[in-house]
């Protein structure tokens, strides 16, 4: 059954229809556009990263994205390579086969639930992110749990997620990616009216600082150990 509950933020879709296995938003939504096929999480990420996008900046990083969800336009970058788990060009994140400080934007949207370590990871992204790029990171569901649930192997059950995240793993960026700064964001999607939290990752203060300046609620959590901001 296709609904109209709203215009998609993504390609101006107004037909949407229920997710995998009839499932429908918190708010018993149907979630998924007819026109591009995006979920809340991806109308989220795009509103968030539009609102935080400098054009100027943006037109000199080449982006890295894990999987193809829709959360930034291909043709803000002027570089882009994609990842697809199983496909031609699958980067194993928790060994990324590049260079320190190789991409200028990165993309890991529910990805981390999909691997053994997420800590070294993160370690591993941090590593390659340019000293002025910016990482784009989500995972569930911090939203609406507050402890994570780690049952150690990847069940198929679960979509072959090794955990589902609580926002307790908020208190690991610290320690895990001690050399960059860490802004949650929580937004809503305007279709389906629920919201989610993502986390924005930097080296440069200038992310921060658009980061905070939105409209969203937003919080720094993490700060590069030598710097004196207090939180």
């Amino acid at each position: 059954m296709v609904t109209r509950v709203g215009e998609c933020n993504i390609c101006g879709g107004t037909e949407f229809y229920p997710a995998p296995n009839n499932r429908l938003s918190r708010l018993r939504l149907p979630p998924v556009c007819r026109k591009c096929g995006s979920l809340e999480r991806h109308r989220i990420g795009r509103k968030i990263v539009t609102e935080v996008r400098d054009r100027q900046k943006f037109s000199k990083l080449n982006l890295l994205q894990f999987s193809n969800d829709p959360i930034v336009a291909r043709g803000w970058f002027p570089e882009t390579e994609v990842s697809i788990y199983g496909g031609k060009n699958t980067i194993d994140i928790q060994a990324i086969d590049r260079p320190d400080e190789s991409y200028g934007f990165i993309v890991c949207s529910h990805i981390l639930e999909h691997v053994q370590d997420p800590r070294l990871a993160l370690k591993e992204l941090v590593r390659i992110l340019k000293p002025d790029g910016l990482m784009f990171l989500a995972y569930p569901s911090p939203r609406t749990r507050t402890v994570t649930e780690d049952w150690g192997y990847p069940d198929t059950n679960q979509h072959g997620h090794y955990r589902i995240f609580g926002r307790d793993f908020e208190a690991e960026f610290k320690t895990v990616i001690p050399d960059a700064y860490v802004v949650s964001v929580q937004a809503k999607d305007e279709v389906t009216g629920d919201d989610d939290v993502v986390y924005l990752v930097t080296k440069d203060f200038f992310w921060v600082r658009r980061t905070l300046a939105t409209p969203f609620t937003s919080r720094l959590l993490a700060i590069p150990a030598e710097t004196s901001i207090a939180l």
